[in-house]
């Protein structure tokens, strides 16, 4: 009796367990750049039964009674439930970065070093996804701003731009700087800090990250990097596009692109070109682009991925106006640039290529090439310019990742290495000579000069998973830079043996430490300090005589910030992310004059302190209801930036020893306030709509605060009807942005008072000596619409 007893318990319990090992499932889960995605939960639906995924992606997930579904999840990506009637075959799973989540808290955050927003593709195209600003503007904490409706683009990451007074006289802002600027890991921005954007095809992006802050992993650069990624074509599928939009002011785009992917290796290649007449004299704009990304998995170890682009940008320029002008909505454009047919041609090339290799189950390798070169030729108001850059370098890194029941080690150290050589010829005529130019105009100051600039680091960064729910992101870089000058010219005569200045700062170390801990599998609070620098750049080195100046101090900043993110409910509906940071620049670089001769000097310190809230809710999110999605979403930034011990020298009168105090003002040309709101709606039978509602605070212009740009509001919005027919997807738009009306600007000049800014016929200020302050954007609604269709082999 007892033996049949026990053999009867015996069989229950191996029948048990064969019932138990009969419902399992395995899988992989990669993000949409193939890369195993570790951490990520694996779960049955409305059960407490779930697994997290390993450093390679993988999961076994097991339950005693049998299960129809899975769900997948983790912060910063998109939830995705999948059949799993089939238990015999592997599971793919491929996430996407949420359009809810601006950050992928406990992995992406961490690895790059500090603050970090992911926009996918549906928020670069939530309006005409031509214009990356459009976009980049709704990120709390980031300003976008453009020199003409098309080009002279830069980012502002918190409120930092280097020197205080924003380069006005050397056309600096024309340019980015202050951060670093990647296309599928290519450097955009040059050995000498400066970043040029209107080569870059902002309509044709996969998704876009922005670094908050100094990383380690980008140089340690103040305001932080942006990376911009080309698309990634769907597995196993090979498709043509073709894309043309039409707008206001003659706007007309085309595009045409083909993209493929076999498993083993994928192909993106596009061709765009781009007309727009422009809303003010002399405002016409024409780009050309070319562009090819490719991945190759030459082994079960080893990728390369590729690179190439080309373009030829045309930019009409227009000039800065006052304030009487622009609040009198006058579309009219600055008289010297018009003579002078005022222009920025560029042409331009850059390729580079990436080895990934794995060494081993714990280390692999990581390597990119790259050349970037461009010619620029540029007549601005008084003069004309020709630059000729070749930029090129490498970048490689050793990775090591291991896990454990208890504690993980992520951990990545490499060197960089750029340089940078130019050529720069050009003529600058004083103001009072009027256009048009010709040989025998002056008094004029002809240049021909010879630069290189230098640029390599090592870098490393460790994550460390710790018990209890802790990681701990340690990491620095150590950096070197150097420039060189030599000037070709001297009374008419070129010297070739004239010597080279050469500037090498001291080398610097930039340590890094963030600490995160998870509240639950969803919700997460972080702690982060940083160090970050920005050496003075050749122009502001040198004076306006052609004098160098070695004894400039590099920019510091460090840069202390707490923060939490996540999401709350069991299907994640609300999703939020809010930071505070406190962000101390100091050795801050502005331009004097003394003796009717100008420089740069180390005026003072500057305080930023700041919060950032993300906030979005998803009411409907069902892919089968008749509204699939609907999302409210709301940003704010709030920024609180002062000069502190800011004291600068400057010429009035006929005395060049005036001491100007600035410490307790406003840092100018940031907002106080900046609030975003929008709504994404889309429904089961194809018709989708985005609607955006952006307010900008009043901004000061000059540091003594004596003059502000008024607040304004915009108003944009789009309706699309997208549907797959067969093999075809067709997708027809149309929108509109500036809705009300507003009069606001596409980018504003700043500087010690609003003498230096304002034209000398401005009949608001007094005695102006300069060209004008502001920029403007169309002051009338501007409309867009848009046919895209794909055909899927």
């Amino acid at each position: 009796m007892k033996k049949t007893i026990f053999m009867a318990l015996a069989a229950f319990i191996l029948s048990t367990q064969i019932t138990y090992a009969q419902y399992s499932v395995k899988g992989v889960v990669n993000g949409s750049d193939n890369e195993p995605i570790p951490g990520a939960v694996v779960s049955i639906p409305h059960t407490s039964t779930a697994v997290s995924t390993d450093s390679k992606g993988m999961f076994t997930l097991s339950a005693p009674t049998d299960f129809d579904s899975i769900m997948v999840s983790l912060i910063g990506y998109q939830s995705q439930e999948l059949l799993a009637k089939d238990k015999s075959q592997q599971l793919s799973v491929l996430l996407k970065v949420s359009n809810t989540a601006l950050s992928e808290v406990q992995i992406l955050a961490l690895k790059k070093g500090g603050s970090v927003t992911t926009l996918s593709h549906d928020e670069l195209n939530r309006s005409s996804g031509l214009k990356l600003e459009d976009a980049l503007n709704t990120v709390p904490g980031v300003m976008m701003s453009s020199r003409s409706p098309w080009g002279g683009q830069h980012i502002i990451i918190r409120g930092y731009y280097p020197s205080a007074d924003n380069g006005r006289t050397n056309g600096e802002n024309f340019n980015g700087l202050g951060y670093q600027l990647y296309i599928d890991n290519i450097p955009v921005t040059d050995a000498t800090g400066t970043t040029v954007m209107d080569d870059i095809d902002m309509s044709n992006l996969g998704k876009v990250e922005v670094v908050k802050g100094p990383s380690p992993l980008y140089g340690s650069y103040i305001a932080g990097a942006v990376s911009l990624y080309t698309p990634t074509p769907t597995p196993d599928q090979t498709s043509v596009q073709e894309q043309a939009i039409a707008g206001s002011y003659g706007l007309f785009r085309t595009n045409t692109s083909l993209m493929t992917s076999d498993g083993s290796s994928s192909i993106w290649v596009n061709y765009g070109q781009q007309t727009y007449d422009g809303f003010r004299p002399n405002d016409h704009s024409k780009k050309n682009y070319a562009s090819f990304a490719g991945d190759f998995k030459t082994s079960s170890k080893n990728t390369i991925s590729t690179y190439f682009s080309y373009s030829h940008s045309y930019e009409q320029l227009t000039g800065e106006i006052d304030s009487a002008t622009f609040y009198n909505r006058q579309a009219v454009s600055d008289t010297n640039y018009m003579f002078n047919q005022s222009h920025v041609d560029i042409e331009s090339y850059r390729t580079g290529i990436t080895d990934k290799y794995k060494l081993s189950k714990k280390f692999s390798t990581e390597t990119t090439l790259f050349a970037t070169g461009n010619e620029l030729n540029q007549y601005f108001a008084h003069g004309f310019s020709l630059n000729n850059n070749l930029n090129f370098g490498g970048r490689t890194a050793l990775v090591y990742d291991t896990k454990s029941d208890k504690i993980s080690v992520n951990g990545i150290t490499g060197v960089s290495f750029q340089k940078s050589n130019q050529t720069d010829q050009g003529n600058f005529i004083l103001p009072f000579v009027p256009s048009p130019f010709t040989s025998t105009s002056g008094p004029d100051f002809p240049s021909d000069v010879k630069n290189y600039a230098l640029s390599y680091n090592l870098f490393t960064n460790w994550i460390v998973g710790l018990p209890s729910n802790f990681t701990l992101a340690i990491g620095g870089s150590l950096n070197f830079n150097e420039f060189g000058t030599q000037n070709l010219l001297n009374s008419g005569k070129i010297y070739l043996d004239d010597p080279i200045f050469i500037k090498s700062f001291s080398p610097v170390f930039l340590p890094s430490i963030s600490l995160t801990k998870a509240l639950t599998s969803n919700i997460a609070v972080y702690a982060n300090v940083s160090e970050g620098y920005a050496p003075a750049l050749l122009s502001q080195m040198t004076n306006s005589v052609g004098k160098v100046d070695s004894a400039l101090k590099p920019e510091n900043a460090i840069q202390y910030e707490i923060g939490t993110k996540g999401s709350l409910g069991s299907t994640q509906k609300f999703t939020y992310q809010l930071a505070l940071y406190d962000m101390d620049i100091t050795n801050r670089l502005v331009q004097e004059t003394a003796n009717s001769i100008s420089f740069y000097t180390n005026a003072g310190e500057e305080r930023n302190l700041g919060a950032e809230l993300y906030m979005a809710y998803n009411l409907l999110n069902n892919k089968n209801n008749a509204i699939t999605l609907l999302r409210p979403w709301v940003s704010y930034t709030y920024s609180n930036y002062t000069y502190v011990n800011f004291k600068t020298f400057g010429a009035k009168g006929n005395t060049d020893t005036v001491t100007n105090d600035y410490s307790n003002k406003k840092v100018a040309e940031v907002a106080p306030n900046v609030f975003n709101f929008g709504i994404d709606l889309q429904t089961k039978i194809g018709f989708y709509a985005n609607t955006t509602y952006q307010y900008v605070d009043k901004v000061p212009i000059t540091f003594d605060n004596g003059h502000y740009m008024n607040a304004y509001s915009l108003l944009g919005a789009k309706i699309g009807y997208k549907h797959t027919f067969n093999h075809f997807v067709v997708d027809v738009y149309a929108g509109a942005n500036n809705l009300l009306g507003s009069t606001y600007y596409s980018l504003i000049f700043v500087g010690q008072n609003i003498q230096e800014l304002a034209q000398g016929n401005d009949p608001n200020i007094k005695n102006g000596g300069g060209d004008g302050y502001i920029l403007p954007a169309p002051y009338a609604a501007t409309f867009y619409g848009g046919l895209t269709i794909s055909y899927k082999f």
